[in-house]
């Protein structure tokens, strides 16, 4: 069982951090978490992949592209930015503008499995989560998740409760890693 994470915090101990500590905690098989902290850079729309295959940018996400077509899970975690998925997260996930391409410009879509999702979101009020969770599964889309299996992790109070101490989201972690650990085993 593979897992690619794509990790939006630039805290290295934030609300975000804490339900990702406590989800990997419980997931089995192999993780491969891309971050800010990585050298990847955003897509600087050279329009490359419009007329080629690939990406033009010769950085970390090279690497990470044969995991996407061979992971099972994709996970997508971030804090709450003005009512969006943060900058990092968007930035990361703009590299996929090839998986894109390929598929809508070269109609060559690159064969991938079909995924399980997981949005893990943090945010200070209840209610800002929505449009978060839209742009992850447009994310999620392209990376050929199945919108029907995508299981969603909230801390949404995290002004007054930080998330390691939100009992529903961290027993959410484990449920969810649970559940995939079982579909893993059951394939």
């Amino acid at each position: 069982m593979k897992t690619l994470i794509f990790d939006g915090s630039t805290k290295k101990n934030g609300d975000t951090q804490s339900l990702l500590r406590e989800f990997l905690a419980h997931l089995n098989g192999e993780v491969k978490v891309i971050s800010c902290h990585d050298d990847i850079n955003p897509c600087n729309d050279c329009r490359h992949c419009w007329n080629h295959a690939g990406c033009s940018i010769d950085d970390a996400m090279q690497a990470v592209y044969p995991y996407i077509e061979d992971c099972d899970h994709i996970v997508i975690a971030s804090p709450i930015w003005f009512s969006s998925l943060s900058g990092p997260v968007l930035n990361l996930s703009s590299r996929i503008q090839t998986i894109y391409a390929s598929s809508h410009f070269h109609k060559m879509p690159i064969q991938m499995k079909k995924k399980n999702g997981v949005i893990i979101i943090v945010g200070a009020e209840p209610g800002t989560e929505v449009i978060p969770t839209q742009t992850a599964l447009t994310i999620m889309k392209f990376l050929n998740v199945d919108r029907a299996n995508v299981e969603r992790i909230y801390s949404l109070d995290t002004n007054n409760l930080p998330a390691e101490q939100d009992a529903a989201a961290l027993s959410r972690c484990l449920s969810v890693a649970e559940m995939l650990n079982r579909i893993a085993n059951d394939e």
